[in-house]
């Protein structure tokens, strides 16, 4: 048996100042000999991998000669980490003091525990709302970014479904799933569960993870009184990458056709396709008129 008792796995893309910034304090709070640090970097432009190569030199890295997505990335370095425990980290992400430690403590008291996850807060101290309920056909209109949540951010739809009350307590409590942006996972839930689907490039490859946990039998925790920062750049009128775009309505799919497509015979399956492509050619569009805005003159 592996002395390994945390693998922390992290997939870096063009994030140089983030992911310097994200191992740093990693390092300063990882239990000492007891942990390993591994890193898929796809492709980076910006120098990333050569300051990683460089300043943590203890980072196991893998370079990719082509950007392959997050969920690729994460099954590849589930299968070459030994840790008992899985810390998956986004590379945009802050370590606060005693979090690591609190989340591990937590997590081995609860012996039907699958995952962890701290609360995670932007770098203005809003709570972005990571541990949520699983998500239904109302999350079209009222999704944590949806144009409906922003109007009307207290409404019950929106609160239930991100588990708003239990979020802004320091209570821990019991969530369907939670974000990859930081999350402790059991290994031998992880293959309980059937790993990470390499078949999503980013979005939605956690919801359909911790479904599966779930159905497992397994339980999924959020521990809110250890936080992390996330520097997310996700905002709702910021220009996105069209690549995100479809990738996130794509997943979206895909997910619901796993899940609740009856392999393929589920007749909501064929409005979702049409309600999505729609949804995809809508947000496009959009994106096209801010770049255009924001193109200097």
């Amino acid at each position: 048996m592996s002395d390994c008792l945390i693998s922390v796995i992290m997939v870096n893309f063009n994030h140089k100042d983030d992911v310097s910034r994200c191992l740093k304090s990693l390092y300063e709070y990882l239990p000492e000999g007891k942990s390993e640090v591994l890193v898929v970097d796809n492709r980076s432009t910006d120098g990333a991998p050569e300051l990683i190569a460089e300043e943590y030199p203890a980072v196991r890295l893998t370079r990719w000669d082509e950007n392959r997505g997050l969920a690729p990335g994460l099954h590849y370095l589930i299968g070459e980490s030994k840790g008992e425990w899985l810390f998956i980290l986004d590379s945009d992400t802050i370590i606060q003091p005693g979090c690591i430690d609190a989340i591990m403590e937590f997590a081995q008291s609860k012996p039907c525990l699958g995952a962890v996850a701290p609360r995670i807060r932007d770098v203005t101290g809003d709570i972005q709302m990571t541990a949520r309920r699983f998500p239904s056909p109302l999350n079209a209109l009222f999704g944590r970014q949806t144009l409906l949540s922003r109007l009307w951010p207290e409404n019950p739809i929106t609160r239930r479904f991100l588990k708003a009350p239990e979020q802004d307590s320091n209570t821990p409590f019991p969530c369907d799933w939670t974000a990859f942006a930081a999350v402790l996972v059991r290994r031998s839930a992880l293959f309980e569960a059937g790993g990470i689907d390499p078949n999503f490039f980013v979005y939605w490859v956690d919801a359909d993870f911790f479904r599966r946990v779930r159905n497992a039998g397994w339980e999924v925790w959020c521990f809110p009184s250890a936080e992390i920062l996330h520097v997310e750049q996700n905002q709702p009128k910021r220009v996105r990458s069209p690549l995100g775009i479809r990738d996130f309505h794509r997943g979206a799919l895909r997910y619901f056709y796993k899940h609740h497509g009856w392999g393929g015979l589920n007749p909501l399956l064929w409005i979702a396709a049409v309600g999505l492509w729609g949804r995809t050619r809508i947000h496009l569009a959009i994106n096209r008129r801010r770049m255009r805005h924001e193109r200097p003159t």
